[in-house]
């Protein structure tokens, strides 16, 4: 199989990323400033971001079963990174109507694949994306945790979960996007058969 095989790293987010901008343009009701983006798996158009997080889940597990088997990176990291492929996966199935199930589901998604790739950083392919990795890592908890904090009251801003949820989402996806396209690039990083 060829070096292409990562490039889902970047395809899977990318066409995630671009079906929940989608359905944010569709959804009349939708509003940046007080819905969170499950909010759009509850209304006529569900599917759309349905599909979008069963997507981006399940390629993100593929593409952390490649960093896997391809690579000489600890488990631990990518069993982090695929947790939280499986929970993204999951936003799909089990809408916000779930209750407690979806809000759990949610946060191992927004805080198990930060943490697995700032574990995976450990591992140096190169040191600009290990350094990537980690920034983005940090930057995507404290992102999260900023829009829990507001969720909350604890911290008074005038916008929605859905801000810090997408920018967490494009800083996780950014990050499976440079590492997919860097190691379809430079076959000699891989260092598994």
């Amino acid at each position: 199989m060829s070096n292409k095989k990562f490039l889902i790293g970047f395809i899977g987010p990318l066409i995630t990323i671009l079906l929940i901008f989608l359905d944010v343009g569709i959804s009349p009701y939708f509003s940046w400033y007080k819905n969170s983006l499950s909010s759009l798996g509850i209304h006529r158009y569900f599917f759309i971001f349905d599909s979008a997080v069963i997507i981006g889940g399940i390629s993100i597990f593929i593409f952390a079963l490649f960093l896997y088997k391809y690579l000489a990176v600890k488990m631990l990291s990518i069993a982090f990174i695929m947790t939280g492929a499986v929970s993204l996966f999951l936003i799909g199935i089990f809408d916000e109507n779930f209750g407690n199930i979806h809000l759990a589901i949610a946060v191992i998604y927004f805080i198990f694949t930060p943490i697995g790739i700032i574990l995976f950083s450990l591992y140096r392919i190169k040191p600009f994306l290990s350094y990537y990795g980690y920034i983005s890592g940090i930057l995507s908890l404290v992102i999260i945790i900023f829009g829990i904090f507001a969720l909350f009251g604890y911290i008074n801003v005038k916008i929605g979960l859905s801000v810090t949820e997408m920018l967490e989402a494009i800083l996780l996806s950014s990050w499976s996007s440079l590492v997919g396209i860097y190691l379809c690039s430079h076959p000699s990083k891989l260092m598994k058969n």
